[in-house]
């Protein structure tokens, strides 16, 4: 047991630790965006796909995959904080120069971005998926009377209803750009802690992991910015 605490401590189990746990999240966004992208196709289809992801498994899976995502996500913060904490417990001294020519903005940035998108993590999760901000557009489940069609909830008219409000959407966009910060030299960065090292691969994933943070960012904002253009209506 003091073995595998000795490596659980380790600042390199830590990193692994982070940039597994990163990827297994990134993994999860690709999903999510495929599913949030269904609302262009209209209510019935989103209607539908978030009714199967509810009720798949006698409604267990949902749970499963919720806490797993629990998981890694605690397991991501907590690691980068630690490797942070050390970080600056090992140069106390601040340097009299900065010199971050050989860094950008995302790099420099990847735990105050992280700890923001907690945040927004928790709100996007109050907002959505708990009913506990925003209730008047949580779409709960709910008797053909009261709106919806089999008691499938009517999730595309939560979304379109809660983007046609301008602070919601302006928060939500503003998190995107801040996903897409945080992710542009976080995956290239995980690759690399992992160990992958190929002369061939490592140009790949300089420009791979740049290209799916735009596209993940963009997809999201995609949404939201239809429905306050009025591509996108109830």
């Amino acid at each position: 047991m003091k073995a595998f605490g000795d490596i659980w401590r380790s600042n390199l189990f830590q990193k692994w630790l982070m940039a597994v746990s990163g990827l297994l999240l990134v993994l999860f966004l690709l999903g999510h965006l495929s599913g949030n992208l269904l609302v262009f196709l209209g209510r019935e289809q989103i209607n539908e796909y978030a009714h199967g992801l509810r009720t798949m498994g006698h409604g267990m899976i949902i749970w499963v995959v919720r806490l797993g995502l629990l998981s890694f996500f605690v397991l991501h913060v907590t690691s980068a904080i630690t490797l942070a904490r050390r970080n600056r417990a090992a140069r106390p001294a601040k340097y009299h120069r900065v010199e971050s020519r050989a860094s950008t903005l995302a790099s420099r940035t990847m735990l105050y971005s992280g700890l923001l998108l907690l945040s927004y993590v928790l709100y996007h999760l109050a907002h959505f998926t708990w009913g506990a901000v925003h209730s008047e557009y949580y779409a709960q489940a709910c008797p053909p009377s009261a709106g919806c069609v089999d008691c499938i909830p009517d999730v595309y008219s939560m979304i379109v209803s809660s983007f046609q409000q301008p602070l919601i959407s302006i928060t939500y966009l503003l998190s995107m750009i801040m996903v897409g910060l945080h992710l542009n030299h976080a995956i290239a960065s995980a690759v690399q802690t992992l160990g992958v090292t190929n002369r061939r691969i490592v140009p790949v994933m300089r420009i791979l992991g740049p290209g799916l943070s735009i596209i993940i960012a963009l997809g999201f904002s995609s949404v939201p910015l239809a429905i306050i253009l009025g591509f996108v209506k109830i």
